[in-house]
């Protein structure tokens, strides 16, 4: 029961905790107040603690389908959000940035946190208060707490490794770390509307059980890392592509439009002399 407990806990801590630490390291760089972490956390432990207590209401709607498409909806919103917080970073100048840029930039990180911590807590809640009233319930806050302090420590490590790096390095992999989250939520949204018949299920494109079953400590452990999933289908791999193009385009894309624009006013600024 308690080493159950450690992994499905830290499982749904860690992708919030590699988030948190990915995206302080970028708030440094922007050099933003981190206000928004402390906002994201509370509002969304609350909100976390409120749907998990109205859970057997919201699974009931759309035919049993609530539970699964409230978490769809939240994954969307978060890869959608890292998308426009890649976009908004890399249009910041380090060394004179713009308030009003930054200032949007601590709101898609509210919006990013707040989604994956309401996500991930209700989560939580609901497997705790599961044992609450059972005689397991002790090991299994144990438990939980052993989880929730590894994950929490994992992102702190990863937040300092990343600090650590000089700006051109640190911003690569925080970009890589990024594309990759956005990628794992899409697939893991497309995976959740294939669960409700939302979306056409359709034969894996491989199989790599053998290799690293998604039921073992390490597939369990890949699972928040990169959104690992043994039985990929198609459309999953396909929106795990679109997630990692949606930010790696909004990474590039900001160096692209000032330099056409440049070449376009040029010509006319000539004409005008």
């Amino acid at each position: 029961m308690l080493p159950n407990a450690v992994i499905l806990i830290l499982q749904e801590t860690l992708e919030a905790a590699l988030l948190i630490g990915v995206l302080l390291a970028v708030s440094t760089r922007v050099h933003d107040s981190k206000r928004w972490l402390p906002i994201a956390l509370v509002s969304g432990g609350c909100v976390a603690a409120i749907l998990a207590n109205q859970m057997g209401i919201i699974s009931e709607w759309f035919d049993y389908a609530g539970q699964e498409l409230l978490n769809a909806l939240f994954q969307t919103i978060i890869c959608l959000a890292i998308a426009l917080a890649v976009w908004l970073t890399a249009t910041i100048d380090p060394l004179n940035p713009q308030p009003g840029k930054v200032a949007a930039f601590s709101h898609c990180a509210i919006i990013i946190i707040f989604c994956a911590v309401v996500r991930e807590g209700q989560e939580i809640i609901l497997y705790l208060s599961g044992f609450m009233y059972t005689e397991n319930f002790q090991k299994v806050l144990t438990g939980g707490a052993l989880g929730f302090s590894i994950g929490a420590s994992i992102g702190i490590l990863l937040f300092y490794s990343l600090v650590d790096h000089a700006g051109r390095e640190r911003r690569t992999a925080c970009l890589v770390l990024l594309a990759l989250f956005a990628g794992n939520m899409l697939s893991q949204s497309t995976l959740l509307l294939m669960q409700i018949d939302w979306v056409t299920q359709s034969p894996p494109i491989w199989n790599t059980s053998t290799l690293v079953a998604e039921t073992s400590i390490f597939g369990q452990l890949l699972y928040p890392l990169v959104g690992y999933e043994a039985t990929p289908s198609p459309i999953q791999a396909a929106a795990y592509i679109l997630g990692v193009t949606l930010v790696t385009g909004a990474n590039f894309m900001p160096r692209y439009y000032p330099e056409k624009k440049k070449q376009q006013v040029q010509p006319v600024r000539g004409n005008d002399a």
